[in-house]
């Protein structure tokens, strides 16, 4: 036995068990500490997934700010790279440019991506409901009800969803677009065009016709384009290639965004503070809007059929040069089973 073993054996019991521990945790460094993943802070599976999210600090996509505000997304396991844009049409365009893997938008954006040609797929409707568009008008139009509507001057976004469900409205009312001047307008333009006299009446969908009323004293609401079998529903796109390499980043999408809409109905007050935190538009009238809105995370036949009406309005007003493939388009593999599961 060489002199070392001696020594060791005339240690005190103590140090003995002492010297015994430091090689034994020195033995597990280099043998734990040596071996890539042997205890990783996190796996590949618990490692969150990137997601490119193309959205707007508007109400209409409000699920989507409390989901980011309230974490959800993370909650999820998802890594989000939130793009904020102006417009539906420019989330549609960061999609099929390739610079967002999810986006999410009105109707009319929706389906021109899904006829661009390029491969994405609708996968949820989230909002939207038949009082999204309103008629609102000057205080001294003398409009109080469709039929005043004749010879006055409507501004109105031409080509847009709110423009097709005017038509129907119209035809409901046995008037027709020829019956009205429609002055073709932006929007956000709509509320000085009124109070510089330019217009009589403007229609839109949330939140313009409220930006109207807050900013023209006197304003009023004639009727809503509703009953008109279009629930006109806010819908997220996902592209193809990240629905078949993540589909269950997809789907955990999906489940925040419903976290979110639960979370809207069970504290609508809080989910308007959180909402105008994003948008800057006072929380009372975030608020008005939202119960304006329906909000439910579902891809079923009325808003299929809603968004096969739209279509086929843009494709009259060569707003598209074809129809989506609705077979193709079309997904509800995944909000499918997330609402038969609960």
């Amino acid at each position: 036995m060489d002199r070392s073993s001696s020594a060791f054996r005339l240690l005190p019991k103590a140090m003995r068990v002492t010297k015994v521990v430091i090689a034994l945790t020195a033995l597990g460094c280099v043998w734990g500490c040596g071996r890539e993943g042997a205890q990783p802070s996190e796996t590949p599976a618990e490692r969150p997934t990137a997601l490119r999210l193309a959205y707007g600090k508007k109400i209409h996509y409000a699920p989507q700010i409390i989901a980011l505000k309230q974490g959800y997304f993370a909650d999820a396991g998802l890594a989000i790279d939130a793009k904020a844009v102006q417009a539906g049409i420019q989330a549609a365009e960061a999609l099929t440019s390739g610079s967002a893997d999810v986006a999410v938008m009105g109707d009319a954006p929706g389906i021109i991506a899904a006829a661009s040609g390029m491969p994405v797929k609708i996968v949820a409707a989230y909002g939207g409901g038949e009082n999204m568009h309103r008629i609102v008008a000057a205080p001294k139009s003398g409009i109080r009800s469709a039929a005043d509507l004749k010879g006055k001057r409507v501004g109105i976004q031409m080509g847009s969803s709110t423009h097709g469900g005017l038509l129907l409205f119209l035809e409901k009312n046995g008037l027709s677009a020829d019956d009205l001047k429609l002055i073709p307008l932006n929007p956000s333009d709509m509320p000085e065009a009124m109070l510089t006299n330019q217009i009589d009446a403007g229609v839109g969908s949330e939140p313009w016709p409220s930006n109207i009323e807050e900013r023209v004293e006197g304003s009023y609401e004639v009727a809503t384009l509703s009953r008109l079998g279009n629930n006109y529903p806010l819908v997220m796109l996902v592209t193809e290639r990240y629905a078949q390499e993540h589909p269950e980043a997809v789907l955990a999408t999906l489940r925040a965004t419903k976290k979110a809409v639960d979370f809207m109905h069970r504290s609508p007050d809080e989910a308007a503070e959180l909402i105008a935190q994003a948008t800057g538009v006072p929380v009372a009238r975030e608020r008005r809007i939202m119960d304006t809105l329906e909000w439910e995370v579902v891809l079923d036949d009325a808003t299929v059929n809603s968004l096969k009406q739209t279509a086929d309005f843009l494709h009259s007003q060569s707003k598209i040069s074809t129809l989506p493939d609705w077979d193709k388009v079309i997904d509800p593999s995944f909000v499918q089973p997330m609402n038969e599961a609960g």
